[in-house]
């Protein structure tokens, strides 16, 4: 009788032991889970790209071009996120949790057109 009553607390401090580590491995994984409003990204380079048109600064082969080169640029910037260890999710998928780096996307993809032109 008296091994029960010890085996009882070592297995519920064993327990809380184990959500305790889980409760810490899941946290460090969800740092690496992030997302992006990708329809964001895409709609801002769509008016960037409308609006040096209708200014007359783009030719419609030249924003074919620059679309193009946006998606190449894009595909650039999430494998960089890849490489780092991050899960990157379209934000209209995520239900919680990540962090939102649609900011930082809108503004490596503009330093990279940059350093292109």
């Amino acid at each position: 009788m008296r091994k029960t009553r010890v085996s009882v607390p070592l297995a519920v401090l064993a327990v809380l032991i184990a959500l305790g580590f889980f409760s810490c491995a899941a946290d460090k994984r969800d740092e690496k889970v992030v997302f992006i409003d990708l329809e964001a990204v895409i709609s801002e380079e769509k008016k960037r790209i409308f609006s040096r048109v209708l200014r007359g600064e783009l030719s419609r082969e030249e924003a074919e071009e620059r679309v193009g080169r946006f998606f190449i640029r894009f595909g650039e910037v999430l494998a960089d996120y890849e490489k780092e260890g991050y899960l990157v999710l379209d934000a209209k998928s995520v239900l919680g949790g990540g962090r939102d780096i649609t900011g930082e996307i809108l503004k490596e993809l503009s330093i990279r057109e940059k350093e292109n032109e």
